[in-house]
């Protein structure tokens, strides 16, 4: 789900005023509501009383007159807020997760000292949910990020602000200045946390009209209201959301689309089927994961494979068993219809057993589908202390994307069709994340890795990160429309590298961080394989490839390394790229920088779903590189998106 609201992260310098229109287009011209036209000594007096952040010594939590009183307090009992917002560098949404923790979990002053800012709970929605009837908690609407409260509580500009001021009046004007842009930044703030609760009730199924209203009201102690005591988290009970995508696997059209994307197919052929590899097939056992047709399988089998283990829950697995006789491979390839992880029983005997374990598990946005768990689960259970994966590695990618025709296909469609214009059927595009086969000459930026998997070692769960970016910008004038991402692929021999972090072998250590970069991983190949690329690929029916002769003593068997992309630099796949329209075109010239974060998470509503959540700002070339964390950063803006 897509919203542009500026977020007043730590590295803000300001922030602008929304639109009326939600269109994310800011203007600075835009008006405020008339009982928040007030100077800076009429706001702190008119701020609602709040409750203490930590309980007293009798274990009671006192009402305090406005929340930078909460804040005050809660540093004389040993834990300055503001202070942790800033050692972790959080953004809005950020601090807005950690009042809720506090709130929810009654957390003392040491817990959340001890916060290191990599805790499961800083992603997903979770925590941007308040607790019961703390939807007007006026913390949450506090700015944690202003500098220019200072330590006697009456919102005095601290000493540093005014020291630099060669004159009263200097210093005055510089103070009329901050108060009028520290205005702004409560009104974006607001704006933010309209935006989030309207999303996350929304979720639940719960009208968000009663947020038009002012938010400035006191909080009565946080009792709980009654629409929000009875919401059950996590959207809609008993609903299987496996069933759905199973069913979805069992008609031919997709497996025809699939099997026909050669950058897909012939680079699971080529490095199934090369002699450089024969060592890890041929007499060996395998298991192929979400089999489908079962056309890896045949191709495991081709190679002079022992036994082929193919799995899929969906009805297709009758399919592939028939494809499978058809081509006479029925003493090597067994076909087991279900979900690998309800499967225990049945595949008793592979424990620890499988050498090679195949999957094309891979989604839209490489996550989407969420299939990867099953196949990190077959690994943890079936393969062999020294079997590998095949893919053995993937990398997400992010890059800035120019394309006016996009654009216009997917929003401005709807301004005339045929004479009419309809603006309703507008609502909502900007949720949405878009599969799109892009032009090259689209990508205006270089191009930002975001998530390295490497799957051998990676955690058994659905992969969530946060991963930093920055992006400059190519082109001498451009309009950025988008963000798009693909993926890369590799097939390695053994499956390394690793993270220097696995060789240690502890279980939390495993998986590599947001825009973690693998070392020794090499550059993935742009140009698809061909049928002439692929040893054996002639062959019909139950023929069997040829043991390759053994390799010279001095090379070993190290084996062929295969990769692929799906980016628009190479052949088009089926997965395409997945686009993210922002709400605000950016105009950008050559050197300009686009950073922020993007977080990717599992969707709260369908397991199978995701959902991101982008933070991004732009910084114009002529202010040359950033030298010092926070220097020169202006608004960022935040864009929520599905991908389903």
């Amino acid at each position: 789900m897509a919203s542009a609201t500026p977020s007043s992260s730590s590295r803000a310098g300001g922030a602008v005023r929304p639109a009326d229109d939600d269109s994310a287009s800011y203007h600075s011209d835009s008006s405020f509501d008339s009982h928040d036209d007030q100077d800076w000594a009429d706001w702190v007096e008119d701020q609602p009383p709040a409750l203490a952040l930590f309980p007293d010594q009798d274990g009671s939590y006192p009402t305090l007159p406005s929340a930078l009183a909460a804040i005050q307090d809660g540093a004389q009992k040993g834990c300055d807020v503001r202070n942790v917002v800033r050692t972790l560098d959080l953004d809005t949404l950020g601090a807005i997760r950690l009042v809720n923790r506090i709130r929810r979990l009654k957390l003392a002053p040491s817990d959340v000292n001890a916060l290191t800012g990599n805790e499961d709970w800083w992603q997903g929605e979770q925590e941007l949910k308040p607790v019961d009837g703390g939807d007007e908690d006026p913390l949450l609407q506090f700015d944690f990020d202003g500098e220019q409260f200072g330590d006697d509580g009456h919102g005095h500009l601290d000493r540093a602000s005014t020291a630099a001021a060669p004159t009263a009046a200097a210093a005055g004007g510089a103070a009329s200045e901050q108060i009028e842009q520290l205005q702004h930044e409560l009104e974006a703030t607001r704006a933010t946390l309209r935006e989030v609760q309207s999303r996350l009730l929304a979720t639940m199924g719960v009208s968000s009209s009663s947020l038009d209203s002012d938010r400035r009201g006191p909080v009565a102690g946080l009792k709980p209201t009654a629409k929000l005591a009875k919401l059950t988290p996590g959207g809609k009970e008993g609903r299987d959301d496996d069933s759905h995508y199973f069913d979805s696997y069992a008609s031919n059209d997709i497996h025809q689309t699939m099997i026909s994307d050669r950058a897909r197919t012939l680079s699971y052929a080529r490095f199934l089927l090369s002699p450089a590899n024969s060592h890890l097939i041929r007499g060996k056992t395998v298991m192929d994961v979400g089999c489908g047709s079962g056309i890896l399988s045949l191709f495991c089998a081709r190679a002079g494979a022992k036994r082929v283990v193919a799995i899929d829950a969906s009805n297709v697995a009758k399919r592939a068993r028939a494809n499978v006789e058809e081509n006479g491979f029925g003493h090597v390839v067994t076909v087991v219809q279900g979900k690998v992880e309800d499967l225990d029983d049945e595949l008793a005997q592979y424990a620890a057993g499988v050498d090679l374990l195949v999957s094309e598990w891979m989604g839209y946005f490489l996550l989407y589908e969420c299939m990867l768990p099953s196949v990190l689960y077959a690994r943890d259970r079936y393969l062999a202390p020294t079997g590998i994966l095949a893919p053995s590695h993937c990398r997400m990618t992010l890059a800035a994307v120019s394309d006016q025709e996009l654009l216009h296909e997917r929003i401005h469609f709807w301004n005339d069709v045929h004479g009419f214009r309809m603006s309703e059927m507008q609502k909502g595009l900007y949720d949405e994340a878009y599969t799109e086969e892009l032009k090259n000459d689209a990508v205006v930026s270089d191009v930002c890795d975001i998530y390295d998997l490497p799957l051998q070692v990676l955690s058994y769960r659905q992969p969530t990160f946060t991963s930093p970016f920055t992006l400059t910008i190519k082109e001498e004038e451009t309009t950025i429309h988008a963000l798009a991402s693909w993926f890369d692929t590799w097939f390695t021999p053994d499956s390394k590298p690793w993270p220097r972090s696995a060789q240690t072998g502890e279980e939390e250590k495993r998986d590599t961080v947001g825009g973690e970069r693998l070392q020794g991983l090499g550059a993935c190949t742009v140009e698809a394989p061909t049928e002439s690329d692929v040893y054996g690929l002639d062959l019909q029916g139950s023929a069997v490839t040829a043991p390759p002769p053994p390799p010279p003593e001095q090379e070993g068997a190290k084996g062929e390394v295969v990769s692929f992309t799906t980016g628009p630099h190479g052949l088009m796949t089926h997965w395409k790229q997945t686009v993210f329209l922002l709400k605000q075109p950016i105009q950008a010239s050559r050197g300009d920088t686009i950073t922020g974060s993007i977080q990717v998470i599992q969707s709260a509503d369908n397991s199978r779903e995701l959902e991101v959540e982008l933070h991004y700002e732009v910084r114009p070339a002529s202010l040359g590189p950033v030298r010092t964390k926070g220097e020169g950063v202006g608004t960022r803006l935040v864009q929520l998106y599905k991908v389903r």
